[in-house]
């Protein structure tokens, strides 16, 4: 099974000059965790990513403005991608040693064209690749601090 089968398409994102109060409103009503950056909506050529974490942390904890821009408080390179047409167990790799729950989908020129969660894989992968389904189970409960690399 290959990335494009399980990932987001179309996610939502936000360019740099955004507000951290706007990108938090569309975490909280998209529900989800991450937002990747982009240099514009149109290209989405990927910047960087936004966590709900990066919010807490860096911005309102270190007694920031929420209109401050995106680009200010942004994860950036080097980002850990993945492309498409990899094979699941190469991005479940990847979450698994760079600890990650979420991880941006780019193309051959670096623009976003997806997004992977393990909510994602948890969701859409099949009883029949009992190594990933045990991975991510392992990886969402937090039973381990590493968990062993699935091979590929």
């Amino acid at each position: 099974m290959r990335v494009r089968d399980v990932m987001t398409t179309h996610p939502s994102v936000a360019c740099r000059d955004h507000t951290v109060a706007r990108a938090a409103q569309v975490l909280r009503d998209r529900r989800i965790g991450m937002l990747p950056v982009v240099d514009d909506l149109r290209a989405q050529h990927l910047l960087g990513v936004l966590t709900d974490h990066d919010i807490v942390v860096r911005c309102v904890a270190g007694g920031h403005d929420v209109r401050s821009a995106v680009g200010e408080y942004m994860t950036s390179g080097p980002l850990v991608c993945v492309a498409p047409d990899a094979a699941v167990t190469d991005a479940v790799g990847l979450m698994q040693r760079h600890r990650l729950r979420r991880l941006p989908v780019v193309d051959e020129n670096g623009c976003l064209v997806g997004v992977v969660a393990l909510a994602d894989l948890a969701t859409r992968m099949t009883p029949q690749e009992p190594d990933v389904l045990r991975a991510i189970e392992l990886r969402v409960s937090g039973g381990h601090t590493v968990i062993p690399a699935v091979a590929g």
